[in-house]
């Protein structure tokens, strides 16, 4: 059977814009975003992503979402263009996270925004990465048209490369909500750093699991709002 495939590539149209009072027509993009299928555990499952760069995105899935837990996994793609993730060994994920100075956190955040990505253009992406504590650096970031898809490419990425998630800093541009929350920690992180808003629930989740969490950093504005932190604390004044 042949392979299908799907462009990443932004779609060119014309729209009919209503700004300032006047109505006119102007070239724009949409978005790439195709329907993804795997196989895991017997079973078959599909999502809505950006089509590239889909072999961590499924694992990742498969992993936080599907109950694989943190492990090593294989993806492997059929001739229908179907991808098959198989799990292997667990892997240890247990590292503690590191701590931060206010201005450390912030020059992470403005690193994390600053590099040009699929959202110059469209305004249609989110962006996830995560930030090593010791090195003062963004080791890999992922980005997506959906929030969880960005937490489920970190997780492939991290159970490809076994890199333990939770020795390092989740930055990630979208609102911390319950759903989001529940997925970083499932996905292993202590520390997490959203450029948006947090919810009560997420709040309540990280009072629980001990999870720093960190809303409304805009490197932008030189600021950010700690929700959470521990007893000793990892941000540092």
């Amino acid at each position: 059977m042949e392979r299908e495939t799907h462009s990443s590539e932004p779609q060119h149209i014309t729209i009919t814009e209503y700004k300032s009072g006047q109505w006119g027509l102007k070239p724009d993009v949409a978005s790439a975003e195709a329907s993804v299928s795997f196989e895991y555990n017997g079973r078959d499952h599909s999502l809505w992503a950006w089509p590239d760069m889909l072999e961590d995105l499924v694992a990742g899935h498969a992993l936080l979402d599907l109950g694989g837990g943190y492990r090593k996994t294989s993806v492997m793609i059929q001739a229908n263009g179907i991808y098959t993730v198989t799990t292997g060994d667990h892997l240890p994920n247990n590292l503690e996270p590191g701590k931060l100075h206010g201005a450390e956190i912030m020059e992470g955040m403005r690193t994390f925004m600053g590099k040009e990505g699929l959202w110059n253009g469209t305004g249609c992406f989110h962006r996830a990465g995560v930030f090593d504590a010791a090195s003062k650096t963004v080791v890999h970031r992922t980005e997506d048209i959906g929030r969880h898809n960005c937490v489920d490419r970190l997780a492939g990425w991290a159970s490809r490369t076994e890199t333990p998630l939770s020795g390092l800093v989740l930055m990630i541009s979208a609102r911390m909500t319950s759903s989001l929350c529940a997925k970083a920690i499932r996905a292993g992180f202590k520390f997490i750093v959203s450029r948006s808003a947090v919810t009560s629930a997420a709040l309540n989740m990280a009072q629980e699991h001990d999870i720093t969490l960190i809303g409304f950093a805009r490197d932008n504005e030189n600021r950010f709002s700690v929700f959470h932190d521990l007893e000793t604390p990892r941000v540092l004044t």
